[in-house]
Formats: C-alpha cells, sequence, structure tokens
C-alpha cells in the first residue's frame, strides 16, 4: 500500500488531519487492511471523503460521503463518538483509494498517531507521515526512526518516511508489535483542549492538569455522606472501613464507558454516579476516594496503561493510558483499588495492573510509580483426581481445581454462575466425555485481606471441588485395560513448523496434575512409565509415578514450569522440541492386565 498523511496545526485549538491512501488487496486475507474507519467526536469532523475501487479487467467505482455508514463508536457506553465505515467489496485483486480530510477544532492533546501497517502480512511500497507546525512549537514524539525537520520563519515541519516495508508475522508468543511496525507517535509540549490549557513536558504537569480536571467533580451530596457515616460508625479499623466501603461500591454501582465531550480524561461528578449509580473507570474511582475521604482515609486517583507495563519514556502524554483506579497509602505497602470491576478481591493487584507502571494524580501534579508485582513462584494451578476405574473402562473421578494469582481471575463469580458455565470452566480443553458432573465445593480467600497481619501478602486463591462420570475413561479389551495417564493435561501448542519472530513468554507459570486411580479389583499394571525429568531453557517437566500393590492404586504426578522470558527465533526448534515431549508425556498410557 501507499499511504500518506499530513497533520496541519493552524493553531493550538485547530488543525487538519489529510490521508491519502492505495492498497493493493490481492485476497481475502487482506481486505481487513483495506477497511475504512474515521472516528469523530465533538472535537473532530469529517470534512471530506472521497475514493475509488477498481478491479482487473473491469471499470473503477467512485466513491462519495454518501457511500459511508455511520454508526456510535460505542453502543454500551454513553459517548458522543461516530465511526463512519466502508467495507469494500469487489473481485480480487483490486485497488482501492481513500483520501479525506478531518478538521480538529476545541483543541487536541495529541497528534493523530501514525501506523500504516496494522494488519499482519501487509506490505508498505511507500508511506509518509508530516507534521506542519507553526513556528518554535514544541513537540515530543516517539517513533521507530528519526524525522526530517525542516524550520522556516513561520512554519516548522517534521516529515517520517516509510520506503519499504514487507509486512510481519502474527504468531503466539510473539514481542510487542510496535518492535515490528513502523510507527510515529507524537503530542504538543503545551495545548489547548476544550477550553483548558496544560503541559506534557513531564509527568508532573500533565498530572497537574489532569487533577485540574476533577475539581469540583468530589463533592458528595449530604445524603451519600449520611449513608457512609452510618455504615462505618463505630468502626476504628482502617482496613475494615475500606471493605466496607467498597461493598458498598460493588453493591450500588456498575461500570459504562462514558466518552462526552472532555470525558476521555475528565471523571463525572461524585453526585451524577450518585444518582445514576453508574460510571465510566474516571468515574467510579473519584467516587471511591470520595467515599474514602467522608471516612477520614486518604487516597490517590491514578491513571495506568493496562496493555504495556512500561510507559514510553519521555513521552508524557495522558493518551498512553487506557484505565483509571485507586491506591490507598497503608501501614506497611499501597492498596491498590479496581473501581471498575469491584468483584476483584480487595488488595489483590490484577493482571492488567500488577507490575505495571502508574502516574498518581495529586494535588502539586503527577508522580510516576511502580505497581508491585508478584512473585513468579506463585503463579499456581493444580489439578488433583480421584478415579475409581472398573473392569468395563468405566470410571468415577473426584477432583479439585486450586488456582493462584490471575489463574483465579476468570473463577471470581464462579459460585454465580449456572451449571452449565460451571461445568465448561472445568471441563474446557478435556478429552473426557463425563455424565452426572456436578460441583461439589467451592472454596475462596476473596474476603481474607482484612484479616492479614501488616506486612503479609494477600495471593487470591480458588479451589472448587467437582465429580462426574466417564463410561470411557479406559479401554477393555480382553484381559487388559489400556488406562490414559493423565487425561486432564493440557498440551503446549506448536502449531508451526518454523518461527518468524522471538519467542516471548510475560509470565512464569507452574501447573501440577495429580492423578490417584483405584484400580479394579483383580487388576496389576503390566507396564509404567518410568517417572523422567525434561529439563529445558523454557522450562521443566516431571513425571512420578508410582503403583501401590496394597492400595491397589496408581499414582501420577506431572508438573510443568515455564520460565519468563525471550528467547530468539533461531531456537524455536528446540522449544518445540521440548513441547512435543511434554505432550507425550501427558499422552503417556497404562496398561493394565488381570491377574
Amino acid at each position: 500500500q501507499k499511504h500518506d498523511v499530513v497533520f496541519t496545526v493552524n493553531s493550538g485549538l485547530s488543525a487538519v488531519h489529510h490521508v491519502s491512501t492505495r492498497i493493493l488487496v490481492l485476497d481475502s486475507h487482506g481486505l481487513d487492511a483495506a477497511v475504512f474507519n474515521v472516528y469523530t467526536d465533538s472535537f473532530r469532523k469529517l470534512d471530506s471523503f472521497t475514493g475509488r475501487i477498481e478491479s482487473v479487467g473491469k471499470n473503477s467505482t467512485k466513491l462519495k460521503m454518501s457511500d459511508l455508514t455511520t454508526l456510535a463508536a460505542d453502543e454500551g457506553g454513553v459517548s458522543d463518538a461516530y465511526v463512519s465505515a466502508y467495507i469494500p467489496t469487489a473481485s480480487y485483486p483490486f485497488i482501492v483509494e481513500y483520501e479525506y480530510e478531518v478538521v480538529y477544532r476545541k483543541g487536541f492533546i495529541r497528534f493523530p498517531p501514525f501506523m500504516p501497517v496494522t494488519d499482519p502480512s501487509v506490505s508498505v511500497q511507500s508511506a509518509t507521515y508530516t507534521l506542519d507546525l507553526p513556528a518554535g512549537m514544541q513537540i515530543s514524539h516517539y517513533s521507530d526512526s528519526e524525522p526530517v525537520i525542516s524550520s522556516g520563519p513561520k512554519r516548522d515541519t517534521y516529515m517520517w518516511e516509510v520506503s519499504e516495508f514487507q509486512g510481519y508475522e502474527q504468531e503466539h508468543m510473539m514481542p510487542s508489535v510496535l518492535e515490528l511496525v513502523p510507527y510515529v507517535f507524537a503530542e504538543p509540549v503545551a495545548f489547548e483542549y476544550a477550553g483548558t490549557s496544560g503541559s506534557q513536558k513531564d509527568w508532573k504537569e500533565s498530572g497537574a492538569w489532569l487533577h485540574s480536571l476533577m475539581e469540583g467533580s468530589d463533592q458528595v451530596p449530604l445524603e451519600l455522606t449520611d449513608k457512609v457515616n452510618a455504615l462505618i460508625k463505630g468502626i476504628d479499623d482502617k482496613k475494615e472501613i475500606i471493605r466496607i466501603l467498597y461493598t458498598f461500591l460493588r453493591n450500588n454501582t456498575r461500570y459504562v464507558s462514558i466518552q462526552l465531550g472532555i470525558g476521555g480524561f475528565r471523571p463525572f461528578p461524585v453526585e451524577t454516579v450518585y444518582k445514576t449509580g453508574f460510571g465510566d473507570c474516571k468515574a467510579l474511582s473519584v467516587y471511591m476516594q470520595a467515599l474514602l475521604d467522608v471516612a477520614g482515609i486518604k487516597s490517590d486517583y491514578l491513571i495506568v496503561n493496562t496493555d504495556e507495563e512500561d510507559l514510553v519514556q519521555d513521552f508524557h502524554t495522558p493518551g498512553q493510558m487506557n484505565h483509571a483506579m485507586l491506591s490507598v497509602p497503608m501501614e506497611s505497602d499501597t492498596l491498590w483499588i479496581e473501581c471498575t470491576n469491584p468483584r476483584y478481591p480487595l488488595g489483590y493487584r490484577h493482571d492488567a495492573v500488577a507490575g505495571h507502571q502508574v502516574v498518581l494524580v495529586k494535588e502539586d501534579g503527577g508522580e510516576l510509580v511502580r505497581v508491585k508485582s508478584y512473585p513468579d513462584s506463585l503463579r499456581l494451578r493444580s489439578e488433583s483426581v480421584e478415579v475409581r476405574l472398573g473392569a468395563d473402562g468405566k470410571a468415577s473421578c473426584k477432583g479439585l481445581r486450586r488456582l493462584l494469582l490471575d489463574n483465579s481471575e476468570a473463577y471470581i463469580g464462579f459460585r454465580t454462575l449456572d451449571s452449565k458455565a460451571q461445568f465448561n470452566a472445568i471441563m474446557s480443553g478435556n478429552s473426557l466425555n463425563p455424565t452426572d458432573f456436578s460441583i461439589t465445593s467451592v472454596y475462596d480467600n476473596f474476603n481474607d485481606w482484612v484479616n492479614m497481619k501488616p506486612g503479609e501478602e494477600y495471593v487470591p486463591e480458588v479451589r472448587v471441588g467437582y465429580s462426574y462420570d466417564v463410561k470411557d475413561y479406559a479401554k477393555a479389551s480382553g484381559d487388559r485395560i489400556f488406562m490414559p495417564l493423565n487425561p486432564f493435561a493440557k498440551s503446549i501448542s506448536t502449531d508451526r513448523s518454523a518461527r518468524v519472530n522471538d519467542i516471548e513468554r510475560k509470565y512464569a507459570a507452574s501447573m501440577s496434575d495429580t492423578v490417584r486411580v483405584a484400580l479394579p479389583s483383580g487388576y496389576i499394571p503390566e507396564s509404567l512409565p518410568t517417572s523422567d525429568r525434561i529439563e529445558s531453557p523454557f522450562g521443566s517437566f516431571v513425571t512420578e509415578v508410582d503403583y501401590d500393590e496394597e492400595k491397589g492404586s496408581v499414582t501420577v504426578v506431572q508438573t510443568l514450569r515455564l520460565i519468563a522470558g525471550r528467547f530468539p527465533k533461531d531456537s524455536y526448534s528446540d522449544y518445540r522440541t521440548f513441547a512435543r515431549s511434554v505432550s507425550r508425556a501427558y499422552d503417556g498410557r497404562i496398561v493394565l492386565v488381570k491377574q
């Protein structure tokens, strides 16, 4: 494709975004890259649009503004944002061209990002991005290459050029796409936006602007103040007060995306949330902060990027962020509160926050800090199953699943799921066909945070007990029974024969399975797999098999540990060997013979 972008800044309040793009679509795999999408809101208006589609051997079709379909950008939320879209339809191969302008009004806090490649297997013939600015306008930028800068008496220009790009390959456990594609992110250091002005010179000044947007939104209605005081009357323990107010938040509010005017940065007032019962992440965080203020507990509003642990250095725009939360300084640590989804256990730093850099928004400005991560050794998933096997291959199974840390997140609210959803949660990926399935017990420690002593680490834990019967657990043939070693395990996927990108595993993990089988009367193992250990730079796998003649049972324990890190693509054959060895070990068989 060819892709040229010019962003012309006329003043701190107005600008024009001009885009001209030409895309050759060879087959259906490239259609996504040819779809036209432009987002508009009260700050941006699609001012002009033309286009053309040309298939081989056919007349070209011209496109105009009336060919676009305009829909609400967030139908499930409260928003003034719309998306204007067009999906080309033509016989392959075809060429589609778009040229359009978006007019900015009321200011801007960042310039449009430049990413000419957003889909795998898309190549670029040429692409340019030009910022045309008033002379002397200070900007900061983050890009994969340096711009060519031209300065004049009235205008400055920054231009980035991509001459050739062959596309990238989408793979499991791959590095960030920003390592693979051309991109430019840029922002004005000083800005005007929706009647406000601020600076993005550093996080302190960006935070000061965000704090100014919150002024007046934290006013608590008298009725709500009275409710809070009644809830915490006679309670002195800080943890217990926080728990009570967090429960109040959980029971009386719900999340709704809100993007109205400056709503992407300014939270709705506490009174609005109280009256309506809903808010976005910003509004709910400020609401919880107000509840804590009534109780005399200090807290800090914060913004975070839930997708990336590290923020872009020397690029201090709140536009990097996609979420807001709350933090409360405690006696020996900091409590990070998820107000958008208060089903999360209080005291737990969930997967999208633990280890991430965040910006605390304080009265004197922003402060960059990092949320403490958990030790990898705590990331555990284990399955323990007792199997009573019959001579006909039928079996009764009684299991216990134990999940710690982010493994437990999918089980928050497990008790409230219907029986089908509970069945799917336990049996997903399992090759067995159970009958008479039932959940026998559910344990979690989600309310135990208040009982933790200062300095102790709260780690969420879930245990789910279940039972079911299986008609075809094993295969009986004559005097022998062919029994699976561990039908409850999950194999490691290696669907590719070669690797294009490096391998990157974000977290280490441990998975342990214990299968104890009570053998049918009169049967003993004819052959057992030997205990074994597989070592690799990617992790380790241990199989232990024990036959208890006195009890007439076989116990299999298999433990897989995966190591976090980045591994070169040239090591993929070693990774594949490790994965296949693990899968073979999981798929082992035990042969029983009748005495």
